[in-house]
């Protein structure tokens, strides 16, 4: 299964920082709605790309990745750690 992977923008230095999420489940995920699960995110390009464009295809250059048209601000200080609920697609 491919990680969706959105888009960290760096508001200090401009840069874009390709951020992908791995898939861990809450054990009401299924209780709630199957389609929709909890992912964390586990890292990020740390030293970004100049535009938006080198990023999306960084992330489509990677075999087990796929970018999801997501975009958060990021100040660029504190480790950038977030929980998202992404469709989960049959493989």
């Amino acid at each position: 299964m491919k990680r969706p992977t959105g888009i960290l923008r760096n508001t200090e230095t401009g840069r874009f920082h390709p951020i992908p999420f791995r898939l861990a489940p809450s054990p009401s995920d299924h209780a709630t709605n199957p389609e929709y699960q909890r992912h964390k995110s586990y890292g990020h390009h740390t030293e970004g790309f100049d535009s938006l464009e080198a990023a999306k295809q960084w992330i489509a250059e990677q075999e087990n990745l796929s970018y999801v048209d997501m975009m958060w601000k990021w100040d660029g200080k504190d480790l950038p750690a977030m929980t998202q609920r992404f469709k989960v697609e049959p493989e």
